[in-house]
């Protein structure tokens, strides 16, 4: 009950101080109307400039694309001739081993023939030579 009296109480002091707030009107006056004028100008001034500013830098954008553009296709073309150096360099290896070893097996054949005439009259003295014959056995050639 005396929950009751003081809620009672304290709305009894509260309710006069609520109908005096709503009882108040906001008096809108001319220099709040120039003052709202005056925002609204200075809005549509800033979004002009931003706009101007935003072309500005979007066709300022468009020229850093270009030349990204121009540099890509430089890079292509630098690739490219990386590629055929390369592949050049890689033929030109290729045939130089090839000579090598056509040459190395060309120049050698006559060698060989020349080394079996050699072995060939080394066996026929040694059937009268014992002492090469023993020599030629040691060495495998017999």
């Amino acid at each position: 009950m005396k929950t009751l009296k003081h809620i009672i109480g304290i709305l009894s002091l509260i309710c006069p101080l609520l109908s005096m707030a709503q009882a108040k009107e906001v008096p809108f006056t001319l220099d709040d109307r120039d003052r709202i004028i005056r925002t609204e100008q200075k809005v549509e001034s800033v979004k002009t400039e931003m706009s101007a500013r935003f072309e500005t830098v979007s066709k300022q954008f468009s020229a850093v694309d270009q030349r990204f553009e121009a540099m890509d296709k430089r890079f292509d073309q630098l690739f490219n001739f990386l590629w055929a150096i390369v592949g050049i360099f890689t033929a030109m290896m290729i045939s130089v081993f090839g000579f090598a070893f056509w040459d190395r097996k060309l120049s050698l054949a006559p060698l060989k023939k020349q080394d079996q005439r050699i072995l060939a009259v080394l066996v026929d003295y040694s059937k009268t030579q014992p002492k090469l014959s023993e020599i030629l056995k040691n060495a495998g050639l017999l």
